[in-house]
């Protein structure tokens, strides 16, 4: 499957300020990062991802990220972040995360993030089914 016919795990807009612009007059590159984990926690916020059901304290760390820049951007111009699971383990899963125009038509930036599910003491603990079955329903299949 393809990110056409996939749906994502999330789809979130994003608005660029003008003061993530660099001195170039487009948007700095370590925003990018930023409206990646605002949509991440926007993803987690609203479905409860993450967050341990039995009243401990649970969520998860970044790992890895890496992203490829595509083309310039402009604060003026919103921005759809979206996310599709490329791989599942036990305790952590990776993402491919684009940036899209508002429009989805052209694409801005891309990469993969790796995200560890962890406990209180921040140790890893395995993905709960419910979900690994959210995930794996945004799976890539390469």
């Amino acid at each position: 499957m393809n990110k056409e016919s996939t749906p994502p795990l999330f789809d979130v807009l994003i608005s660029p300020r003008w003061a993530d612009q660099d001195s170039m007059g487009h948007i700095n590159h370590v925003q990018y990062f930023r409206y990646l984990e605002e949509a991440r926690v926007q993803w987690m916020t609203n479905t409860g991802f993450g967050m341990s059901g039995s009243g401990e304290l649970s969520g998860m760390i970044v790992a890895a990220a890496g992203l490829n820049f595509r083309k310039e951007w402009h604060h003026d111009k919103p921005l759809r972040v979206r996310a599709w699971a490329v791989h599942i383990g036990n305790s952590s899963f990776r993402l491919l995360q684009s940036l899209y125009s508002e429009d989805g038509g052209e694409l801005v930036a891309e990469g993969e993030i790796t995200l560890v599910c962890i406990d209180a003491k921040h140790r890893p603990i395995p993905i709960a089914d419910s979900e690994r079955a959210q995930l794996q329903k945004c799976l890539l299949v390469q």
